[in-house]
C-alpha cells in the first residue's frame, strides 16, 4: 500500500483529501504544519507528500520542500504543492524548490487522483539514476509541436523532439488563447515514437497549476467540441 503525507493548517483540507486518497487504497498520514511533517518524515518512510504553501509555525510550504529536497533521506520522493495561490510567480517558485506538481485549491477529486496516480507510477518506473552536479543557468527548449488532443487535466501533441517522462516543460501556442492563457506548464508523462511518421513521437502531459476558471474554460471547450457546437 502507498503511504502518502499530507499537509495542510485547514483541518476541512485534510478531511477531504483522507476521504478522496483512502477511498482509492491510500495510506494517508496527516500534519498541519511543516515542523511536524519534517519530524514524521524523518521517522516514517512515504511515497508521495502533498503540501499546502502558507502554513503557520514558521514554515512554509516552500521552504519544506526546499529542505527534503537538500536533506539525505529518501529526498527524491515526489511532491505535489497544493494550494490557493493561484500567480504564475507562484507556481515558478514551488516548481524551483523542488516540486513535481501544482494543483490549485478548490480540489477537483478527478484530477487530484489522476494526478497523484501517474506520479506514483512515474515514480516507482523510474530507472536508476547517475550522479549530478549542481547547475545555476537557464535555458529556453523551442520545439514545434502539432496539439492532438486536449482535456481538463492533460494535453497531447505529436512533435520531433524525443521528451522525457517526468520531466516539466512550459508550452505556448496561439490555441491557449481559447482558454485565456499565455503558456501553460506541464509534466510529461509519456512518450512514444509515431508509428505513421518517421522521426515523430506522440507525447502526453499533464497540466501544472491550472486555476479552477482555466480549468471551466477548457471544459466547456471539450464539451462544445464533443458536441459539435
Amino acid at each position: 500500500m502507498k503511504k502518502i503525507l499530507i499537509v495542510d493548517d485547514l483541518k476541512s483540507i485534510l478531511m477531504t483529501l483522507e476521504a478522496i486518497l483512502q477511498k482509492e487504497g491510500y495510506y494517508v498520514s496527516a500534519c498541519s504544519n511543516s515542523i511536524d511533517a519534517l519530524d514524521r518524515f524523518s521517522i516514517e518512510h512515504f511515497d508521495l507528500m502533498i503540501t499546502d504553501a502558507i502554513m503557520p509555525a514558521g514554515a512554509n510550504g516552500y521552504t519544506l520542500i526546499s529542505t527534503i529536497r537538500n536533506g539525505t533521506r529518501n529526498k527524491e520522493i515526489p511532491i505535489i504543492m497544493l494550494t490557493g495561490k493561484r500567480e504564475k510567480a507562484d507556481i515558478e517558485r514551488a516548481l524551483s524548490v523542488g516540486a513535481n506538481d501544482y494543483i490549485v485549491k478548490p480540489i477537483d477529486p478527478d484530477i487530484l487522483v489522476a494526478k497523484v496516480k501517474s506520479i506514483l507510477v512515474q515514480s516507482e518506473s523510474k530507472k536508476t539514476s547517475f550522479a549530478a552536479a549542481m547547475v545555476s543557468a537557464q535555458a529556453t527548449v523551442t520545439i514545434k509541436t502539432e496539439i492532438a488532443t486536449i482535456s481538463e487535466s492533460e494535453i497531447k501533441f505529436v512533435t520531433n523532439y524525443q521528451l522525457t517522462p517526468g520531466q516539466l516543460y512550459r508550452f505556448s501556442s496561439d490555441f491557449f488563447q481559447n482558454f485565456d492563457i499565455d503558456t501553460v506548464n506541464t509534466r510529461i508523462t509519456e512518450c512514444t515514437k509515431s508509428e505513421t511518421v518517421a522521426n515523430n513521437f506522440n507525447i502526453t502531459a499533464q497540466f501544472i497549476g491550472l486555476t479552477d476558471h482555466e480549468l471551466s474554460k477548457i471544459r466547456m471547450w471539450v464539451r462544445k467540441k464533443l458536441s459539435g457546437v
